[in-house]
């Protein structure tokens, strides 16, 4: 997230003169971008002073936003398109999101040490970012309700570990319970779950502290819902 000028006002000492530019590029909805040259001389060669407190800007963010994986070809990665974002519609969706973004979608030229390269990449100008439901609605049952307020109230200690099988695994259970709209990955769930549990902190005899916090790293190929998963 950015910011972007699209109007800067100029003072000039030796003419006591104040003048403003705009700005438009190929990410506007202007038809004809304008120069984005930035003044530092008036047309007589005298220095100008950029009056800060008098320039409009307007929050702007680009983010890529990828084909979700279930509509992907088979065999094919998931397409990615770039998105621009201004104003409002910036930092309005965070990694992971799904999203439906409505606006113009326009070509851009790429270019390489200030010139055009020759070819072309396609972007969306936002106009409308509209956040999709990530997780499944729950539908409890009056039963659903009851054992999960009577396997609350258990409190298990060690001499009775033992009854500990008749809550069908809990860990297992616990396990399934974290992103139930993501199907597999019960053993990134499981990790992710002792994250959230944490551990012991402990002090060996020889000094050695061994910390209780638990960091994870999870690597994985591309669309696999990894940033749903430890969102």
């Amino acid at each position: 997230l950015r910011p972007k000028v699209i109007r800067s006002v100029h003072y000039c000492p030796a003419t006591k003169k104040t003048f403003e530019r705009r700005y438009t590029d190929l990410t506007s909805y202007e038809a004809f971008p304008s120069s984005n040259v930035y003044p530092t001389e008036d047309e007589n060669k005298n220095p100008l002073e950029t009056e800060y407190g008098l320039c409009t800007y307007r929050d702007h963010q680009t983010f890529s936003m990828q084909e979700l994986p279930e509509d992907a070809p088979p065999g094919q990665l998931p397409r990615t398109v770039d998105i621009v974002a201004d104003d409002d519609l910036a930092d309005s969706c965070k990694p992971g999101d799904r999203v439906r973004v409505i606006g113009l979608y326009r070509c851009l030229p790429n270019k390489q040490n200030g010139y055009s390269s020759g070819s072309f990449r396609s972007i969306i100008i936002s106009n409308n970012v509209q956040l999709l439901s990530k997780e499944m609605q729950p539908n409890f049952l009056p039963a659903d309700i009851k054992n999960i307020r009577k396997m609350s109230r258990q409190r298990v200690i060690p001499c009775q570990f033992h009854k500990c099988q008749e809550l069908a695994n809990i860990f297992d259970l616990l396990a399934r319970s974290l992103a139930p709209s993501i199907c597999g990955h019960d053993e990134v769930k499981k990790a992710i779950l002792c994250l959230l549990l944490g551990g012991n902190e402990k002090v060996l005899q020889n000094g050695s502290h061994i910390r209780g916090d638990i960091n994870i790293l999870l690597i994985g190929d591309p669309s696999v819902a990894k940033s749903q998963l430890l969102r």
